[in-house]
């Protein structure tokens, strides 16, 4: 019977398993143990195999690959988005396409606001669009008599000016709304919350918001971006983005391994692990 020995851990080997083990290298790094690290409390506990270390040139990489993903998803086709901007940049407003309504109205900005209000039914881009975000021609809001603010705005500053009448395009975080003189201000269409308008002759950018409700920001966002959007693209953009973030901070080994079939893909053939043991 061969003699029974103590390995480094403290259990019971033969002389036979602790000569196989010196003879072989490979099979006693496969099969060590990591070395303990020394516990406040009085008991070793195992060093952790796994340190994180993710550099900050793949993390950026992850990051544009998240905002490709995300632009991919929202706007399959990037020259809606790119029409937007513009759009947004230079109102559309189209005297002629609102002609014969403006003669029908009186010189009142109130009460043309409120004719455009009540004409323009509200409805989210998601479902008139299929867009997260869109700015239509005035045309295309009268074709569909339904928007969201910025068609609403846009009809009513048309109006106006084909009737001549001053007024302020001012755009939010959370809003695109028509200023005129002697317009009642509201929590929601608050000059000291726009961040861009066309007052003053300084241009779209002429000053930053003097308010940013950021909470109402937010809520608005959600309510109007993410809430209607539909759910086959949520969840699109939800595996995207997740399989990114994996990636890029190198966590899919984590999942990976403990899966049984992906263990055993990633062990070398049976000869290989033979001539590895000896």
């Amino acid at each position: 019977m061969a003699p029974v020995t103590r390995d480094e851990v403290g259990r019971p080997s033969s002389s036979r398993s602790l000569r196989c083990t010196i003879l072989s290298p490979m099979a006693r790094q496969r099969t060590a143990s990591p070395p303990a690290i020394d516990d406040p409390a009085g008991s070793p506990r195992l060093r952790p195999r796994f340190v994180w270390r993710v550099s900050l040139k793949r993390r950026l990489l992850m990051l544009v690959f998240m905002a490709l993903w995300t632009g991919m998803v929202l706007y399959p086709d990037p020259r809606v988005l790119v029409t937007s901007l513009r759009r947004l940049a230079h109102p559309p407003v189209d005297v002629a396409a609102v002609r014969d309504i403006a003669a029908t109205l009186p010189d009142d900005a109130a009460a043309i606001e409120a004719y455009s209000q009540k004409y323009v039914k509200y409805e989210y881009a998601w479902k008139l669009y299929g867009k997260p975000w869109y700015f239509p021609t005035v045309r295309e809001v009268l074709r569909d008599q339904a928007g969201d603010c910025q068609a609403e705005a846009i009809v009513t500053a048309s109006i106006l000016q084909a009737k001549g009448m001053p007024y302020t395009f001012r755009y939010s975080f959370d809003h695109v709304w028509v200023d005129y003189p002697g317009k009642e201000m509201n929590k929601l269409e608050d000059p000291a919350t726009a961040f861009v308008s066309n007052a003053g002759g300084q241009g779209w950018l002429g000053s930053l918001p003097d308010k940013l409700p950021l909470r109402d920001v937010i809520d608005q966002r959600v309510r109007f971006h993410w809430t209607p959007m539909p759910a086959e693209r949520k969840a699109i953009w939800v595996l995207g983005v997740l399989l990114g973030f994996l990636v890029g901070e190198q966590l899919i080994d984590l999942i990976w391994r403990p899966i049984p079939w992906a263990a055993r893909m990633g062990r070398p053939p049976k000869k290989d692990r033979a001539a590895a043991e000896g």
